[in-house]
């Protein structure tokens, strides 16, 4: 069989159109996909079905679902034969064009399938995953229709893992006004999100500010903020927003959306943690100050509080309107990336077409 690494690279560009519009006809039309899947059970041997099976299920197998996608796409576009066993020549750029397609189509996604099962070596079967590695040889002598019925099962079985979430929309930048862009985080933090929406949006509209200022970039400032599910320590941040200096933490701030007292011991354990002097608590009832000096009298780390609708309406008020969208777009990812219910990612949405600011 030909070298793949010899195939011209055009031929990676067909194979991520085939992948990528497959998967968006089948993201339109979910009857076609079940129909695809279908079809491929009367077509595919079975034990080649139940290989493809164990490698969707697998449970940490995006990689290999993404490099099984790829590798039986390539053979359908090659014009000549292809060994399905040997990463072929682009392959690294087309797999990290489908883990962007997949996470831009609200389906759980890896930056890049080869960097996990073939980063240092064209060769993939390499035996750390027999079914994938069976399904690679059967590919190199089955024939072309059976092929096809597999990849297009394939696409339709992934497709029909996205989860139903709204776009971000257009915004109407003339129409971000500080009025208008406050009215708008005022509804969406009286609405129950288990203090996702108050955390993301801190971690927006500072991201905002940090980069309208210049300030952003490799080696200056950034901020970062964590699954809404994750403790601090688990995902290896000292609060629930920070802004970096590199590897450097500047700033921690706790956000909540109940009493603020509560969150005065992990507010000193995040500065203590990242070696600061201070540390913030963002909390719907922060002007109300009562008994903050008796709960820090035992630290001598400096702990202040802020109201949050109060601390967002001064962000706000500081961004110019393509600061604010930039905001309201970093909102809209932080709720969708970050934390699993769609109906509050499906909320930002609405409210932001409610509002008056999209297009």
């Amino acid at each position: 069989m030909a070298n793949p690494e010899s195939s011209p690279t055009r031929l990676s560009g067909r194979v991520v159109e085939r992948l990528v519009s497959t998967l968006d006809a089948f993201l339109a039309d979910t009857g076609s996909a079940q129909a695809a899947v279908e079809a491929a059970i009367a077509v595919v041997p079975g034990e080649v079905i139940e290989d493809a099976n164990a490698v969707l299920t697998f449970r940490k197998g995006l990689s290999y679902r993404d490099g099984l996608m790829i590798q039986v796409a390539w053979g359908l576009e090659a014009e000549e034969d292809f060994d399905h066993t040997q990463r072929g020549e682009g392959g690294r750029s087309v797999a990290q064009q489908l883990g962007q397609a997949h996470g831009a189509r609200h389906i759980a996604k890896v930056n890049d399938a080869f960097e996990n099962i073939g980063k240092n070596t064209p060769n993939l079967a390499r035996g750390n995953m027999p079914a994938f590695d069976r399904l690679l040889g059967w590919m190199n002598a089955a024939p072309a229709v059976e092929r096809e019925a597999l990849f297009k099962a394939l696409v339709a079985a992934v497709s029909l893992t996205a989860r139903p979430v709204l776009p971000m929309p257009e915004l109407a930048r003339t129409s971000l006004t500080f009025h208008a862009v406050s009215g708008f985080l005022d509804e969406l933090l009286k609405s129950p999100s288990g203090g996702s929406f108050e955390q993301f949006a801190t971690a927006a509209f500072l991201g905002a500010l940090v980069d309208q200022f210049g300030l952003g970039g490799v080696g200056q400032l950034g901020v970062k903020t964590k699954n809404i599910n994750a403790s601090d320590a688990s995902a290896g941040t000292a609060a629930d927003v920070q802004i970096m200096r590199g590897g450097m933490v500047e700033e921690a701030f706790e956000v909540s959306a109940n009493d603020w007292r509560s969150k005065v011991d992990q507010a000193i354990q995040a500065a203590r943690g990242a070696d600061l002097s201070r540390s913030h608590i963002l909390a719907a009832n922060g002007s109300d100050l009562s008994g903050l000096d008796e709960l820090l009298k035992d630290t001598t780390v400096d702990v202040s509080v802020m109201e949050i609708t109060a601390f967002l309406r001064v962000l706000c008020g500081v961004l110019k309107k393509p600061g604010r969208e930039d905001a309201l777009r970093r909102l809209y990812d932080n709720t969708d990336r970050l934390q699993s219910d769609v109906t509050r990612t499906n909320l930002v949405v609405e409210l932001l077409s409610s509002h008056g600011l999209t297009a």
